[in-house]
């Protein structure tokens, strides 16, 4: 499995369309033994009305080294997109809604300012914004859709990375082989206080690759804060008593989480 490879390889994965159903994603957790998986699906709503019609769609997933589970942690899983805190520093990973779907603009406008909600409740210092974004960016055509992302990329201070690709290298990262489209419409945005940071930025062209998409790579260093480094040592005593909140807790990763471990012993 060409996913099975990438997960080795490297440290964060953004998975975007994994068509998986909410009782399926446990099945990303056995893509790789040494990463953490953080899923959601877009077919809930879908299944719950009866039978499903049609291919399934959709659906999220961050996947993450194991060697950094103590630093991540979720802040927000949606249908479109998933937000993880690693540090000090937003991961985002999204698959925004492409030309065909009706009111798109609409929806994509409506996803993004949740995704800014939800950045503006949580402290960070950076971030790194990516995925599948139904867009090209560099079109020179008039495109509402592109001026709606290129305005959220702006009220949230971040840069497009395209200009670090290959001279040359246009970034396309959308094949159709029947018909020879292809487009770029894959992309990653990164805090001005990151831009710096980024040692490469490229399309990974694989044979075992069996998707119409092309995997986006990002190499960039990521600031550890020595306050972040702080929280992690250990406390020799806590005055505080602590309690669980499970009105505020995850209820899809607790679902993932609780049907891995009771399948180990059914």
């Amino acid at each position: 499995m060409y996913l099975t490879s990438l997960c080795e390889e490297y440290d964060v994965v953004f998975v975007q369309e994994h068509w998986l159903a909410p009782f399926d994603l446990d099945t990303l957790n056995s893509v790789c033994n040494n990463m953490i998986c953080f899923a959601s699906s877009a077919m809930g709503d879908a299944i719950s009305k009866g039978c499903l019609q049609g291919r399934p769609f959709g659906g999220v997933a961050i996947l993450v080294k194991n060697k950094y589970a103590s630093s991540v942690k979720l802040v927000k899983s949606s249908n479109r997109y998933i937000i993880l805190q690693f540090d000090e520093t937003l991961l985002i990973n999204v698959y925004l809604p492409c030309s065909s779907v009706p009111g798109r603009d609409d929806e994509l406008l409506d996803c993004l300012t949740s995704i800014e909600n939800d950045v503006n409740d949580t402290y960070y210092s950076n971030i790194v914004f990516g995925g599948d974004m139904n867009i090209d960016i560099s079109s020179t055509c008039g495109n509402q859709s592109r001026s709606i992302l290129e305005n959220f990329v702006r009220d949230l201070d971040l840069t497009f990375a395209d200009d670090k690709l290959p001279i040359g290298d246009c970034g396309t990262t959308f094949r159709v082989h029947t018909s020879g489209a292809a487009s770029a419409i894959d992309h990653f945005a990164v805090s001005h206080s990151l831009y710096d940071n980024i040692k490469e930025v490229k399309v990974i062209d694989s044979g075992i690759n069996l998707s119409d998409h092309a995997p986006l790579l990002i190499d960039v260093k990521l600031p550890v804060s020595v306050k972040a480094r702080t929280d992690r040592m250990p406390k020799q005593c806590c005055s505080k008593n602590m309690s669980f909140r499970w009105d505020q807790g995850d209820v899809l990763q607790y679902y993932m989480l609780s049907h891995e471990l009771l399948n180990s012993i059914l």
